[in-house]
């Protein structure tokens, strides 16, 4: 009985070539283009905060998230009252960071990692239209 051959050769070579390519792809953009800072959007108020209350809110919230367990009440202290562009600024200052296991996210992804669905619906209520 003789095997079938799913992939011939050059379909082979073709798929390795795009998986090589999508690799390099992303770690183009992981590593080398780095943290992209979002601009305030001019559609919305200017930001509530100032540059020194968007660290320490940034720093805050990194801590919170950091480790094992997120602690969900801090970092809903720390979003609460900001406006569109207030996150816009707390983000910024956030950046990329690095977790426990070494991946480099920003506040967004960090939040999204570490909560559930139902924490993450009401942070979307304090903050619309970032995740």
């Amino acid at each position: 009985m003789q095997r079938k051959q799913i992939l011939s050769p050059t379909g082979f070579t073709v798929l390795k070539i795009a998986l090589i390519g999508g690799i390099l792809t992303l770690v183009y953009f992981k590593i080398f283009k780095g943290f992209q800072q979002i601009q305030d959007d001019k559609r919305y108020k200017p930001s509530n905060i100032n540059v020194t209350q968007a660290k320490a809110r940034s720093e805050a919230i990194y801590t919170a998230l950091l480790g094992f367990g997120a602690n969900y009440n801090t970092v809903e202290n720390n979003l609460t009252g900001l406006n569109h562009n207030g996150f816009i600024k707390v983000y910024n200052e956030f950046g990329e960071r690095r977790s426990s296991t070494l991946v480099k996210m920003n506040l967004v992804e960090w939040l999204q990692d570490q909560f559930n669905e139902t924490e993450i619906a009401k942070l979307r209520f304090l903050i619309k239209g970032f995740f």
